[in-house]
This record gives C-alpha cells, sequence and structure tokens, in this order.
C-alpha cells in the first residue's frame, strides 16, 4: 500500500513565522513561534525536522550578522540589504516547502547541528549573540553613571535667581515652559543656566532662588541643583539597557526550557 502524501502545511507556516515580527510588534516573537512550532509538531511531523533546523540557524546567523554589522562602518549599508534577505528568505523557503522540498537558507550557519537531541541547547546557544549589544549598552551606562557621579562630586553649589520663563507653543497647540536661571560665576561674571527640556507647566517663577550646580574653571557648563537634572537621563539609559539586556535572554532561556520538558 502507497503511503498517502499530505500537504507541507506546518512546514510552510513554520517558514512563513520568520516574517511575524514585520506585522505583529511582540520582541522575539519570529524566534519563539518557529520553536513552538518545530517542538510541537515534530513527533506527528518528523519530516519538520530539517525545515526548522535550516529557519533556526538562519534566524541565528542572521541575529548573528546583525550584531555584526551594527558594530561595523559598512552596517548602515548593508544592514537594509539583510533585513531584506530576512524578508525574503522565508517566503522563498514556504514556496519551495508547499512543493514538498526542503530549501536550505542561503549564508545560514549550521548552529544547530545533525544531532536532534543537542538542537536546543545548542539553538540557546546561539541566540546568546542577541544579548552583545545589550551588555555593551549596559556597561556603557554604568560607566557613564560613574563618571557622571564623579563630575557631579566636583561641581560647586551656588544659588541663582530666575531671571525669565520661556514659552512655546508645541504641534498639539500646548504651551511649554522653560525657566532661565541667572547665577554669579567665581569672577562676578553672570551666567544663564536652563534645564535640558521644557516642561507642561511652569516648575519656577521669575524672581525665585534655585539652586545651581557649576564648575568654576568653566561656570557655562552650569546645570540646575534638582534630580531629574542630575540623573534623569543616565537613569533612563540604564532602566532601557536593562529591560533590553533582559528582553534579549529570552530566546536562549525558552530553548533551554523546551529542551527541559521535551520528551
Amino acid at each position: 500500500m502507497s503511503q498517502e502524501k499530505t500537504t507541507p502545511s506546518v512546514e510552510i507556516f513554520l517558514h512563513l513565522s520568520l516574517l511575524l515580527s514585520w506585522v505583529v510588534p511582540i520582541p522575539f516573537i519570529d524566534i519563539l513561534v518557529p520553536i513552538i512550532i518545530w517542538q510541537a509538531t515534530k513527533k506527528q511531523s518528523p519530516q519538520i525536522e530539517p525545515h526548522a533546523r535550516n529557519a533556526i540557524n538562519w534566524l541565528i546567523s542572521s541575529t548573528v550578522y546583525s550584531v555584526v554589522l551594527l558594530v561595523t562602518l559598512v552596517g548602515t549599508i548593508l544592514l537594509p540589504v539583510l533585513w531584506g534577505l530576512r524578508f525574503i528568505f522565508p517566503i522563498i523557503a514556504a514556496i519551495q516547502a508547499s512543493k514538498g522540498k526542503t530549501w536550505k537558507y542561503p549564508l545560514a550557519i549550521d548552529f544547530l547541528g545533525s544531532k536532534p537531541e543537542k538542537q536546543l541547547q545548542r539553538a540557546a546557544i546561539g541566540f546568546l549573540s542577541l544579548v552583545v549589544i545589550p551588555v555593551a549598552a549596559l556597561l556603557g551606562s554604568i560607566v557613564w553613571q560613574n563618571n557622571r557621579v564623579s563630575w557631579l562630586d566636583s561641581l560647586s553649589p551656588t544659588t541663582g535667581t530666575v531671571s525669565q520663563v520661556n514659552e512655546k507653543t508645541d504641534e498639539y497647540g500646548d504651551t511649554l515652559y522653560q525657566p532661565v536661571v541667572e547665577f554669579e560665576g567665581p569672577n562676578g561674571d553672570l551666567y544663564d543656566v536652563s534645564p535640558l527640556g521644557w516642561t507642561g507647566s511652569p516648575t519656577y517663577k521669575k524672581g525665585e532662588s534655585v539652586g545651581v550646580l557649576y564648575t568654576p574653571t568653566e561656570p557655562q557648563r552650569a546645570i540646575i541643583d534638582s534630580w531629574s537634572e542630575k540623573w534623569s537621563m543616565v537613569t533612563v539609559a540604564l532602566v532601557l539597557s536593562a529591560i533590553v539586556f533582559g528582553f534579549s535572554l529570552i530566546p536562549s532561556i525558552f530553548c533551554l526550557i523546551v529542551q527541559r520538558f521535551s520528551p
């Protein structure tokens, strides 16, 4: 009796799931969904193994290429080309799968290997390339914070007076405010300092006394003595880089968890 030929719908969907990030704004959905499809259907459809291997290898390889290009000068030229290939290759693979063929993604490095019992573990190691840029950003933010602390410790405190409050209208018609604080430098000269941003309501009134921090040798680099002026930017950088770093670990952790509980 001849074996009934089935339509390779699972393989097609696996390849097309690599495109989910283009339409669904969920971090790493184009990585997690193919792994889920692969692990959930490999017993019922063992023919999915080479398709999954090729697709996951391409995901890891293109991620590694992206990381390399992001830190090189040619990245601005080649990154759009790589993103185009990330869109085109899964479509070609899905078309080939609809014909019952297995298509190996060009430029893909075989991270997973041929041993099924080691593939998820090797995929987890491969996806660790995602953490390179967030780690660099996190370390850079920590260095920035340390330098910021040293710089703030070197500043001299003084008291300034709000000489005026600037106003402007944003694109939505709302009025924004920014105070200008005048203070006296070490040689008796007067200098102006303003907050980095504008606010929706006045934070200071004209004539009000405001704390100022400045460098005696460079009084023009003064800042207003408030938490937001001293720490807001470095805090945002630290928090964002830590969040991105945490998210970047998800694919590797997911692969290890799936491997741990796979029969």
